[in-house]
C-alpha cells in the first residue's frame, strides 16, 4: 500500500509527521539525535527526507495504526536491526 508522509520541523532534532496510508491518518512526534545521525554514516541528508524515509521504513515492520505517537529513531534502531541498513539504502547511499 502506498503511504504519504508530511514532515514539519519543530526544533533542533524534533519533527511533527503526518502519515497517510490508505484511509488511515496518524500523527507523530519524531526525534533524532546527533548519535543517530552519526550512525547513519551518510554525508549531508535533508532532514525532512530523513524523517519521511525513516517512517516509511518503519511501516514495513509496523502497521500505521501501531506506530507510536512519540518516535525516537535511536530506539527504533535498537528495536529493529534492519532499520538502519534499509534507511541508508532508501537515502541512496551505503555506509563505507
Amino acid at each position: 500500500m502506498s503511504e504519504q508522509v508530511r514532515v514539519l520541523k519543530l526544533g533542533i532534532g524534533e519533527f511533527a509527521a503526518e502519515v497517510h496510508e490508505g484511509e488511515q491518518i496518524t500523527e507523530h512526534r519524531v526525534v533524532i539525535s546527533d548519535r543517530f545521525r552519526d550512525k547513519l554514516l551518510l554525508a549531508e541528508v535533508d532532514e525532512q527526507r530523513l524523517i519521511s524515509e525513516s517512517l516509511k521504513c518503519l511501516l514495513q515492520q509496523i502497521p500505521v495504526t501501531s506506530l507510536p505517537h512519540d518516535i525516537d529513531l535511536d530506539q527504533m534502531d535498537e528495536n529493529y536491526p534492519e532499520f538502519l541498513p534499509e534507511l541508508r539504502a532508501r537515502l541512496g547511499e551505503q555506509a563505507p
